[in-house]
Formats: C-alpha cells, structure tokens, sequence
C-alpha cells in the first residue's frame, strides 16, 4: 500500500477506484469525444494536405507544360507535410495539450 491517503489516490481496499460506475462512465465521455474530435481533425488535416499538395504540382504542371514532373513533386511534398503534421499533431494529443 502507498504512503497517500486514501482520500488522495481514490483507490479503495481491493484497488478498484472508489465511487460508483455511472460517475466514472460519465466523466469519461466528454474526453472521449475531444479525443475522438481532435483523430478526426488528424484525418481531416493529412487528407486535405495530401489533396493540395498533388492539385498545386497539377496546376504547376499546367502552367509549365512540364507534366508529371511536378504533380509527382507536390504529392510527395503534400505527403512529407501530412506526415510531419501527423506526428506533431499526435505528440500534442499525448502530451494533452
């Protein structure tokens, strides 16, 4: 057993945290949604990357004429950016930011 309190750690004799299921089910819900609001934002953010990344070398190319060369280009910088967005975005969910 630890030296806290058992006020402080809500832990009761046999480990389960103290106080009843529907107080604990109720105080999951609200972080669950913001949990599932901010994925969705991740999803939301790598796709519309991806999707500007190809169209801007798309209408590059059209400008040049230098076809597939920069639709290729932004693709892959659309994607290098979704990924590095992702990560950053994620780390930030973790550190609960």
């Amino acid at each position: 057993m630890s030296d806290t309190p058992k006020s402080l750690n809500n832990k009761s004799e046999n480990g389960c945290l103290s106080g009843n299921s529907k107080e604990r089910a109720n105080s999951g819900w609200p972080a669950t949604i913001v949990l599932l609001g901010r994925v969705s934002g991740i999803g939301w953010f790598v796709g519309i990357t991806i999707a500007l990344g190809a169209y801007g070398g798309y209408w590059l190319d059209r400008q040049f004429d230098t076809a597939p060369i920069l639709t290729i280009s932004g693709l892959a910088l659309g994607v290098l950016t979704a990924f590095v967005g992702m990560i950053r975005l994620l780390n930030a969910i973790r550190r609960g930011r």
